[in-house]
């Protein structure tokens, strides 16, 4: 029975694999761009192929390394991993929900990428999700902030600007931040334009991001003072996973990195 077991672990990890690198070679085909989410699946998928056919070959296995305290570390590793993600996951998806509370002060939408000038996919499901709510609350100004990203000659911040615009929001209404190149500096640097136009930070705001990225998005906006409410847009289902993947890792950054070190 454990043998049956043991040989069933072995061809789904295999399996699994093979997933991992088919995944990578879908997603290249059709000109999804290479981020860290992307490139995982490609590299865990090489080593559970490799470990696997070498334990299917009895060349090698976890069994087999004689060293009792690195075989604990390895497993204590890779259990660790699969308890953590699906927590993430949990979390990722209980805050995939849009809260119902319209009583804030600003709007905030996160940049989520333009290329040659003009926004992706992904940060149009936020802007539009946003320009439905600003439609609803014509009293309500927001702020769309993002830097400029590699080989681009305008910002993210600047690109939704205009999209808002050519969609019928006033320019009086928006506010650009145009610096930030991550989730705390979208946080940290709408609070200092906040601060310095009206002396506080201390704001109710309706977020809009994208669903994967809503409950890191959250954290990062107490941390930096604001009260943080959010509506989340949508993520295309095939590029799904791999972005809970990358926001897995992500959130550690911005635990140990934005948040404890401060940086």
């Amino acid at each position: 029975m454990k043998r049956l077991i043991d040989n069933t672990i072995t061809y789904i990890g295999l399996i699994l694999g093979i997933i991992g690198v088919l995944d990578f070679v879908i997603l290249l085909f059709i000109g999804v761009g290479i981020n860290f989410g992307i490139l995982f699946p490609l590299l865990a998928g090489i080593v559970l192929i490799t470990y696997n056919l070498l334990k299917i070959k009895g060349i090698f296995s976890l069994s087999k390394i004689q060293n009792v305290i690195l075989r604990r570390i390895i497993k204590f590793g890779v259990w660790s991993f699969i308890i953590s993600f699906v927590l993430l996951t949990g979390l990722i998806f209980s805050n995939a929900d849009a809260d119902h509370y319209t009583d804030v002060d600003y709007v905030i939408i996160l940049g989520g990428g333009i290329k040659n000038g003009m926004v992706t996919k992904t940060l149009q499901y936020r802007l539009d999700q946003g320009i439905i709510f600003l439609k609803e609350h014509p009293d309500l100004e927001v702020i769309v902030t993002g830097g400029v990203g590699f080989g681009e000659t305008i910002s993210e911040g600047e690109a939704m600007k205009n999209y808002l615009v050519s969609k019928g929001i006033t320019e009086n209404r928006i506010i650009v931040e145009a610096k930030a190149t991550s989730t705390m500096e979208n946080m940290r640097y709408t609070k200092e334009i906040l601060k310095e136009q009206t002396g506080r930070s201390d704001y109710k705001v309706m977020l809009f991001t994208s669903d994967f990225h809503m409950a890191r998005s959250k954290v990062l906006a107490y941390a930096n003072g604001f009260k943080p409410y959010g509506i989340p847009s949508r993520t295309e289902s095939l590029v799904f996973p791999n972005s809970v993947i990358r926001e897995y890792f992500a959130v550690f950054k911005s635990i140990f990195v934005d948040i404890i070190l401060g940086w």
